[in-house]
Parts: structure tokens; sequence; C-alpha cells
């Protein structure tokens, strides 16, 4: 009887045991399908807790920002009366040059005898004050001149710390990618992916172009003519010399041009002139012979 009840007891265990081991088995089949499944969830939680990584980071650099280093975006406007548009356009290109600095674009337009010029000019920022300056010296006066600065500490902080939150995303992205075994987990990585890299491409680029802005200030130029046009008779008179000159000139040109004229007339038509010469000389010596004969008779 005892040895029947360990029978049972021992079949019991073993019973006991596959089960278990059945169960583990699935479990572990079970867990490893979802942690596959769920690589895009991990991904979006990853990212929140990046964001807000970021976000106290940024509070934390804004407490230790030095106003020394604020990133400033500068823009001058000026409007300046001209006497001499063409030579102003000129000095300032050379200026702009000399410092370092880009000409954007230069354009002029002339209506009703109303001419203008416009310029835009990068330079460096340090230069705006003293630039600004020459260009006043360089004008008659100054019809308006308007510079703004725009502070892009903030935007440009921020957009570094999320940059470095969306690269760390990226490389837990790639990690997920090389473990991928099914198709479907790889295509949805490769998805989330792209648009994590889109979005850091988005932020270089506009962290370039701040970059820039801040180094180097825009400057809107636009020049008016106010030189004075003397018209009609003063104007003449301050040239009477030039005139007399001038009229004494084509007297000469057309005294020579005439007597050229005349040379090639007598040379190109010769034969002619030669024949009929002789048709009238023979005429003139008939008719005075005539006239001899009647006055003799």
């Amino acid at each position: 009887m005892k040895w029947f009840m360990k029978l049972g007891m021992i079949c019991t265990i073993l019973v006991l045991a596959a089960c278990s081991s059945d169960d583990t088995g699935k479990s572990e089949e079970s867990s490893r399908l979802d942690q596959a499944d769920s690589s895009a969830d991990m991904v979006q939680t990853n990212e929140k807790g990046q964001d807000q990584t970021a976000t106290e980071e940024q509070a934390e650099n804004q407490k230790d920002t030095n106003t020394d280093n604020r990133m400033i975006m500068y823009h001058a406007r000026l409007t300046l009366n001209i006497k001499d548009i063409d030579g102003a356009v000129e000095d300032i290109t050379s200026r702009t040059n000399q410092i370092n600095g880009y000409v954007v674009e230069t354009t002029s337009t002339n209506r009703d005898q109303h001419v203008q010029s416009h310029m835009t000019v990068r330079i460096p920022n340090p230069e705006l004050q003293s630039f600004t300056k020459e260009l006043e010296k360089l004008s008659e006066k100054v019809v308006e001149k308007h510079v703004r600065g725009e502070d892009v500490t903030e935007e440009y902080t921020d957009l570094e710390s999320r940059l470095k939150a969306k690269k760390a995303v990226e490389n837990r992205l790639l990690e997920f990618m090389k473990g991928a075994e099914k198709t479907e987990d790889l295509l949805n990585i490769s998805k989330d992916l792209a648009k994590v890299q889109e979005e850091i491409e988005q932020m270089e680029g506009r962290m370039k172009y701040l970059e820039n802005r801040t180094e180097f200030a825009e400057v809107t130029i636009t020049l008016k003519d106010i030189s004075v046009n003397v018209p009609g008779i003063a104007e003449k008179d301050l040239q009477t010399g030039e005139r007399i000159q001038k009229a004494f000139t084509n007297s000469l040109n057309q005294l020579s041009s005439f007597f050229s004229g005349l040379i090639v007339f007598l040379i190109g038509y010769s034969p002619f002139l030669i024949i009929l010469a002789i048709f009238g000389g023979s005429i003139w010596f008939f008719k005075n012979r005539k006239n001899k004969k009647d006055t003799e008779s």
C-alpha cells in the first residue's frame, strides 16, 4: 500500500513539472513577441522622457546664460537722400567688402526722372553701428533710420536640447532595428526612424540659419536721387564753348565733304564731261564764227 501511494505521488510531481515547463515556455515566447510588437510604444515613451529632460536642461541653461553671449538678430533700415547714387552704391559696396560683409541685392528704378536705388547687405554684427554712421555721412539727409534687434537665444537653446534628445532617440531606434526579427517590426521602426531623422535635419537647418543671422546683421538701404538738373537756356550757356567748337568742327567737316564729293564727281563722270565740253565748245566756236561773218558783212 505504501509503495502504491509513493508511486502515485511521483507521477503527480512529474505531471506538475511538465505543465510548469510548458507554461514557462509559452510565457517566454509571449513576452518576446510583446516586446517586439511594442517597440514603437517604447520609442514614444522614451522620446517623451527625453523631451522632458531637454526642457529641464533648457531651464537650467537659461539660468546660467550670460548677457554677453546672447544671440541677437539685427535688422537696420535706412532711407537716404543722395546727389550721386552711382558713386554711393560703389562706396557702400566697397565698404561692405572691407569689413568682410557681402551684398545680397542691388536694384535701381527710374520713374518720371526720379531715380532710386535699393540695396540689401549683410555685415558682421560688431560693425553695424560704425557702418550706419558712415552711410549717414554719404547722404545729404537721413530720411529714415530704424534698427531692430530680435533675441533668439532661448529658441537656439531649445533647439540644442531638443536636438540632443532626438539624436538619443535615433540611436535607440537604430539599436531596435538591429535586434528586430520580424519584417513588420523592422518596417515600423524604419518609419519612426525616418520621422526622427527628418526632425533632426529641420532642427539643424534652423540652427544654422540662426547662427548666420546672429553673426551678420541685415541692412536695407534706399537711396533717393536729389541732384538738380539745370534745363533749357542755362544749360546751353554753361556749354557755349563746347557748342562753338562743335559748330566749327561741323563746318570743316561739311567743306571737306563738299570738295570730296566734287572731286569724286569730276573724276567719276570725266568721260561724259569731256564729251559735253567738246560738244559745247564746238557750238560756241561755230556760233562765234558766224557772228564774226555777220559783222564783217
